[in-house]
């Protein structure tokens, strides 16, 4: 009987770990394919020097890459931080400034083992590290400015000062307790204007 039992509790264990990794093996396989995807639309686009148009942009369409090589990070950025969205990807708060314009373009990605692990080595970020963003037609590089931590509930973070271009990235700490928040600004040169 204990024999029967144990077998039972083995099995049942792997089945969960499999069932884990599924999970995760799926999330990064979307996350893969979505910024090869993307680098291929800027690769094609690199003939054409344009302005972004953001103005028809819905939740999960792809809006950029985002670039940190100080943490071997190049993954894709799409719209809306809905559940269905921030389990896989980083993603844009809606409302926030878009890539290269004043205001506050604010991301958001997980940084746990249970979601997606996007964010697992921000914490490793320092100031002065630079965030490369892609969009379809232009290149935008901010520096880290700040890293700090909050409350979830402080959402002053994602203020929007229309004087400046900065980046703010939200992500978990401490257990999903805390919020990590790394603030950037853009770097103004001829291709930053």
């Amino acid at each position: 009987m204990k024999s029967k039992i144990s077998k039972i509790l083995i099995t049942v264990g792997l089945l969960i770990c499999v069932g884990s990794l599924s999970i995760k093996g799926y999330s990064k396989y979307l996350e893969n394919k979505s910024t090869k995807s993307f680098e291929e639309k800027i690769d094609k686009n690199a003939k054409e020097s344009k302005e972004d148009d953001f103005t028809n942009v819905k939740a999960g369409d792809e809006i950029a890459i985002i670039n940190i090589p100080s943490i071997k990070l190049n993954t894709v950025v799409v719209e809306s931080i809905e559940k269905q969205y921030l389990n896989h990807y980083v993603c844009h708060f809606e409302n926030t400034a878009m890539p290269g314009e004043y205001g506050n373009f604010s991301l958001a990605g997980h940084s746990s083992y249970r979601y997606n692990e996007v964010f697992n080595e921000l914490h490793k970020i320092n100031l002065d590290d630079e965030i490369i963003i892609k969009t379809l037609n232009n290149e935008f590089t901010y520096v880290v400015k700040d890293i700090f931590e909050v409350n979830p509930e402080d959402t002053f973070v994602l203020d929007q000062d229309n004087e400046i271009k900065e980046l703010t990235i939200v992500t978990c700490t401490n257990k999903g307790k805390d919020r990590l928040i790394v603030k950037a600004e853009i770097v103004e040169d001829k291709n930053n204007k």
